[in-house]
């Protein structure tokens, strides 16, 4: 398992710490040197299947510090199990998720719910094929970098998944929500990467948005905070703009 590990550059840290791991990990390393056989008989690089699996060392890395142990949470194993289930893949600045629509994964319940309307669900039919699209922290969400993705997507898609009629790229987050991207400048990056997208529905939850640029929700502690970025001065001003929105554009 360590040779394994080293012939897939894990961090050292999770390599010597074997030992603490609990058998969810151990099951999860296991599944993973499976899944580098599939990307070798798809004809895959390794450099492109280390990078499509980073998010897990990334969350080992993580808890191991939090915990003292190696580690992966319950709700972690959802997107552990997607990029398992060779569904998510890192491409280029982004990352790209299989997505038959899945009602409950857009709609949610609770301060994430997101109502589809009748329109929107006759068009957007369960298991219509789309690509999921996640964008990480410090993604580079400049046009040229975006583009590259989104081109190199269409054509790794179109032919690791040839039996899919795929009808576009979709996204759910804050970035692309209409209140905040009237804050901002058509130069910046958000801004251009939001206009790709048709609105399909919104939510105004606030938390994401706010996680995602102070690293907290609480407003007592955002208050605080020096405001480094006009990003960060401008939210903060007009916090009746934040929310989420789930956006379009076709394949």
């Amino acid at each position: 398992m360590k040779q394994f590990l080293n012939t897939i550059e894990f961090d050292q840290k999770i390599i010597k710490s074997l030992e603490t791991a609990d058998t969810r990990v151990l099951d999860v390393i296991d599944k993973l040197q499976k899944l580098q056989k599939t990307y070798q008989d798809k004809g895959l690089s390794n450099s492109f299947f280390i990078q499509s699996i980073y998010d897990i060392e990334r969350r080992l890395l993580i808890n191991l510090n939090k915990y003292n142990k190696l580690i992966l949470l319950d709700q972690e194993m959802k997107w552990v199990n997607m990029i398992l289930d060779f569904r998510i893949f890192k491409i280029g600045s982004l990352r790209f998720q299989l997505f038959p629509m899945h009602y409950e994964e857009i709609i949610r319940s609770g301060k994430d719910y997101m109502p589809l309307s009748d329109l929107m669900r006759r068009r957007f039919p369960p298991n219509l094929p789309l690509i999921n699209i996640h964008i990480e922290k410090q993604t580079d969400l400049s046009h040229e970098a975006v583009e590259s993705s989104i081109q190199q997507a269409r054509h790794f898609f179109s032919d690791i998944f040839p039996n899919y009629k795929f009808e576009g790229f979709v996204t759910r987050t804050w970035l692309i929500y209409p209140g905040i991207i009237s804050l901002l400048e058509p130069t910046s990056n958000i801004y251009k990467f939001a206009q790709r997208f048709e609105i399909i529905a919104t939510n105004q939850a606030t938390y994401q948005a706010l996680s995602r640029v102070y690293a907290t929700e609480d407003l007592e502690t955002i208050k605080k905070l020096p405001k480094k970025t006009s990003l960060e001065n401008r939210i903060y001003q007009n916090l009746d703009k934040l929310g989420v929105a789930f956006g379009f554009f076709p394949f």
